[in-house]
């Protein structure tokens, strides 16, 4: 260690009297005047569970040996056996570590470390305090208007979901009806084509209800000899709609004989929206592996669904088709916040947080333990639903639950796509991926 820094630790009080922030300062001026400015800093992961940060340094035993270069100076050697994975991280990353591990858990105390993380470019890392911000001061306009919120109707909400409840569809960052992108998207031919099948779908449709056995089988007879890709969306409008799960059943077997993306989408909504299993099953399977890649662009982007139903969905669907292109949306999806209205005898609309186990971290009484039990089974999806009503005239208030769901669905997924457990930690998760990726590349392929 450089006689600077021993010399800052001599003006120093001593260890048990520093504070965080000074404890901080010190760490981070080692590690800048320990490498240059320009290094990356590794991380090694033990066997145990312990952690050593530093550098690793050439060795003439490197072969069954790790040699590592604290940030503080010293030598530590550990035995390659009991090495976990080494994954090379930026200065700027052990500094922001070092900075959140004594972060208070105020606003302002957030959104300093936001900005500190706008100014080191650690996108991700100001995303997540920008949002604690959030939590903790709703009305905190800069941090609302950072993360892509509008204030609208008395409430913050994401400009994307307000465009979306309009009738709007984002594309190539412009917001357009659901017409104009269909024109977009198809030619004139196109979507004539994919009219005259919306007309005999319609009808085939139609005889399956009628009294006329003759006309029912000739609709089952049309129905089942459709091929065409250009048939997929009326499928999606006439078949995959109807309340009879023998004509869902109807619509899965012939999306799956229809090549193409327009079937594909239709497999993958009914995986992932259908109230039964047994058709959510049959969709998946149907999918087919020449078109898993397709798919499961398709189920990735699901994980950020507002349903933790529909994430858990799309967690094992990626479990069973997905490659490791997806790992990393999974590990974001092992933990994940949704947000439900509640209609409670409490003063005021104010935000509660609960983890997945019901616990409610405010002193105000908590929320109805049916309501809670609803929530974790998935049989109340946001944004609205209302506890039990009893005859009490006491009037009701809207009060957002913010819910943290634990995703056993999605740790299973990783679990298959690589043969790998380290729990719900997310940090952990994150670090073998990188040294993974830092060793090999991003290997495709299964696990």
């Amino acid at each position: 260690m450089s006689s600077l820094i021993r010399n800052l630790l001599m003006v120093l009080p001593r260890r048990n009297q520093i504070s965080p922030r000074q404890q901080s300062f010190v760490l981070f001026f080692a590690c800048v005047f320990t490498f240059p400015q320009s290094a990356i800093a590794d991380l090694v992961k033990l066997m145990n569970g312990g952690e050593l940060r530093g550098k690793i340094v050439a060795s003439s035993d490197a072969k069954n040996k790790i040699r590592v270069e604290t940030l503080t100076g010293a030598t530590v050697v550990v035995e390659r056996s009991q090495v976990q994975f080494v994954t090379p991280r930026s200065l700027s990353m052990e500094e922001y570590e070092t900075r959140s591990r004594s972060l208070e858990d105020s606003a302002d105390a957030h959104w300093e470390l936001a900005e500190w993380c706008r100014q080191k470019g650690l996108t991700k890392q100001r995303e997540t305090h920008l949002r604690r911000v959030t939590d903790l001061a709703p009305d905190h306009e800069k941090a609302q208007s950072i993360l892509g919120r509008v204030w609208h109707q008395g409430s913050w909400i994401d400009r994307d979901e307000l465009m979306a409840s309009q009738g709007y569809v984002k594309y190539k960052n412009k917001y357009i009806t659901p017409q104009e992108l269909e024109v977009i998207e198809n030619t004139t031919d196109e979507l004539e084509r994919e009219r005259s099948w919306y007309q005999k779908i319609r009808l085939w449709h139609g005889w399956l209800d009628g009294q006329h056995e003759n006309r029912r089988g000739q609709a089952m007879a049309g129905l089942n000899s459709v091929d065409d890709p250009y048939a997929a969306p009326a499928i999606m409008k006439f078949l995959a709609s109807d309340s009879r799960t023998a004509i869902r059943e109807l619509a899965v077997s012939i999306l799956v004989k229809i090549s193409g993306a327009k079937s594909i989408n239709g497999l993958v909504k009914l995986a992932l929206f259908d109230e039964s299993p047994q058709i959510r099953s049959a969709a998946l399977n149907g999918i087919g592996s020449a078109n898993y890649e397709r798919a499961q662009k398709a189920f990735a982007t699901a994980l950020k669904n507002d349903s933790n139903t529909v994430v858990c969905r799309a967690a094992t669907a990626l479990g069973q088709i997905g490659d490791k292109e997806v790992i990393k949306p999974l590990i974001e999806a092992l933990v994940t916040v949704h947000l439900y209205q509640v209609a409670m005898d409490l003063p005021g609309n104010q935000t509660y947080s609960f983890s997945s186990d019901g616990n409610f971290s405010s002193n105000t009484p908590a929320v109805p333990p049916g309501v809670m039990d609803a929530v974790r089974a998935g049989q109340l999806l946001p944004p609205v639903f209302a506890a039990p009503s009893d005859s009490s005239p006491t009037l009701k208030k809207n009060v957002t639950v913010r819910v943290e769901h634990y995703n056993a669905e999605t740790l299973a997924a990783l679990g298959k796509l690589t043969q790998q457990n380290f729990g719900y930690d997310k940090r952990t998760w994150n670090l073998w991926w990188a040294a993974e990726k830092n060793a090999s590349g991003a290997p495709k392929g299964k696990g």
